[in-house]
Order: C-alpha cells, then structure tokens, then sequence
C-alpha cells in the first residue's frame, strides 16, 4: 500500500467501526499502479469475494457492445428484430440503446414487480417469460426509470443468442479472458468455480434497510448458482478494478482488446441526461451501461471531486461500487456485504471515494 493511502484505510476502519458496513474492501489504481488493495471487518482480505450486484452490470453491457463492433447487433435497432418474444405490450419500439440506458418503458420499481422478480429470477426462462409479458411503463425511448434486473435479463439473452453460447461461458471468453480476471475470482452463476465462497450479506436492520429475507435471498447457493445478469456477480474489487484501468486504457486489456476506443467513448457518453428518473427520483446521467457522473455532487458514489467524463456503476444502492476518472487516470471498485438505508449507504460510499480523491488530489499539487 502507498503510504499516501492511509486515509482510504482510516475511513475504512471509520465506517466499520461505526456499525455502517460488516466489511469493506477496495482497491485503487491509479496512473497504472495498484497504489492501495486492502480490507477491513468481519474476516474480510483482500481476496475475499462479495456480491456485486448491480455492479455486474458493467460487464454484460461489454459483451453486447463487442457484438455491436462485430456487426452483429445494432444499437439503434429494435431489441425485438432478435428478440421477437419481447415485441408485445408497448414494448415493440425499445431498441437495444433504449435498453442500456434505462429508456425501455419496462422498470422493475414498483415493490409489486420486485416481489414478482424475486421469485422467479433464479430461473432464466421463466424470468424472461415474465419480462416479456409485462407491459411498458412508458412508450419507450420517451421517459428514463432504473432497470435494476428486467432490462439485463433482455440484454443477457441478445448477448446468448447473437454469441450462440451461455453467457456465463460468452462472458469469460468476451470480457474475463481478456481482462485477466482470475479463474476463481469471478462467477455469473458459476460458484463451482470460486476459489472460496463469497462473503456472507448482511442487514443493518435499521429502519429502512432491506430485512433479514433479502440477505437470506443473497446467501443462498441457489441464488449464487442462477444467472441473473443485472445482479448476480461474485468477485472481489482487485479483479473488478482491472476492467475499469482496461478502459482508461483505450480497450487493451492484458490478454487482449476489450473494446475499441471509440466505443468505449460511445458507452461512456451521454445518452440521457436532465431527466428525472422515474426509479432514483432524480436526475442520473446515463451512458450505455454505466452511469457518469452526477448532477447531484452529493449523491455521487464517484466522490464530488470527480472530474466530468468519470464513469461507472454502484451495487444495491451503493452498497458498492466502481469506477474510473479518465482525468485523473483514477480507477477505483469498493466492495462490502452489509445491505443498508439507502441514504446512509449512499453516504458512506460517497465519503470512502472521496478519501480517494482527496489522496490523489493533494498527491498531484505541485511541491
């Protein structure tokens, strides 16, 4: 660890010690280097492995914008030309870049549709059997609302059909292999091939925070074992940071090109910006799987002194975390397992990025 670190350690141990988190790890490079790997609480290393919920996302999203550069999918067009199951309902229109950018008209931010989910997103078919019959919130590409877990189930299954292989088995070839990503160190429903069993998930049980059912749902092997594209990954954040330092990069990862850097400029661009979310409440600019920078500095789980271009994505409602400050050559995945108030998580992953900032900037001054 670069010594200069030792604050990111300090509110580590700040936000643990407090009751915020059961563990907390994070991994940081920066110009190229690992400068700080650590963890801290509840048995936690710097390899163990955690959920990464949401911050999976990031990763299929890769896998479909490779088979857009291969000329196999286009982004302007309607996901059902692939897809023809999902042309029903008012969602004939959504395209694929609807999809990435949370412009589908099909959300799951309702506590209907989630309890629905919930029960039937550990069985692929069944839960695109779901997807397909619900009917859209909006005609698409007109509003924006969060896709937590229905757009990545539509997404995830393009990525099967065009790559005629199971996206666990596309995603290792497309995106891990390249990446150098540990065999044992990430599963997309593949928990045999973990070298150690991720990190237990807990609840704060405050008022607000997801109950006792939740995590039991999240430590459940059956749950590690489903493919739920928009959720369901296991890794821990020295891995997870290696795609985000790829693609500060221009795409080149240690094993090969990831994506091109136009591309790369493409999904971490604008697609959607000054329009409240019908999911979050508030305005989160969108690119194409992944969310940039925010309006609201306060709410940015990439800290307030983040440059403009920074992009990323956060897990659960900022319980973690990734992302990448191409002005800062900053590349930096947070990763803990206690499930809490959402505006209390927001707040500690707020403060553990900006610990980061605040290194990198005070290290950058001129003497």
């Amino acid at each position: 660890m670069d010594e200069r670190f030792q604050a990111v350690l300090a509110e580590m141990h700040r936000q643990v010690d407090a009751g915020l988190r059961p563990s907390i790890q994070v991994t940081v490079d920066w110009r190229g280097e690992r400068v700080f790997e650590a963890a801290y609480g509840d048995g936690a290393t710097p390899k163990s492995l955690y959920l990464m919920w949401s911050t999976t996302k990031p990763f299929v999203a890769i896998a479909l914008l490779q088979l857009v550069e291969e000329g196999r999918v286009e982004l302007k067009e309607r996901v059902a030309h692939y897809l023809p199951e999902f042309g029903q309902r008012g969602k004939e229109t959504a395209t694929l870049a609807h999809v990435l950018s949370h412009r589908g008209g099909f959300p799951d931010n309702t506590p209907e549709l989630r309890r629905n989910l919930f029960r039937v997103m550990r069985d692929w078919k069944t839960a695109l059997e779901y997807i397909y019959e619900m009917e859209a919130a909006w005609e698409p590409g007109t509003d924006r609302g969060y896709h937590a877990i229905t757009g990545w189930f539509v997404l995830g299954e393009l990525v099967q059909r065009l790559d005629d292989r199971p996206l666990a088995e596309s995603l290792r070839a497309r995106v891990l292999d390249p990446l150098g990503i540990a065999p044992g160190a990430f599963s997309l429903g593949e928990p045999e091939r973990l070298s150690t069993a991720p990190m237990r998930v807990h609840t704060s049980g405050t008022r607000g925070a997801p109950g006792e059912a939740e995590a039991a749902f999240w430590n459940d092997p059956a749950t590690h074992a489903a493919v739920i594209p928009g959720a369901g990954g296991i890794s821990c954040s020295g891995e997870v940071v290696k795609l985000y330092r790829t693609l500060l990069d221009g795409g080149r990862g240690p094993n090969g090109q990831l994506l091109s850097a136009e591309m790369i400029r493409v999904a971490t661009s604008p697609h959607v910006v000054g329009i409240r979310d019908r999911t979050f409440l508030r305005d989160i600019p969108w690119g194409l799987g992944f969310h940039l920078k925010h309006v609201i500095s306060s709410l940015d789980d990439c800290g307030e002194s983040a440059t403009p271009g920074t992009f990323g994505h956060g897990g659960h409602f900022l319980v973690n975390t990734a992302w990448a400050d191409p002005g800062k050559d900053l590349a930096v995945c947070i990763l803990s397992n206690g499930l809490s108030e959402p505006r209390a998580g927001i707040r500690a992953v707020c403060a553990l990025s900006q610990s980061v900032h605040d290194v990198v900037d005070r290290s950058s001054r001129p003497a």
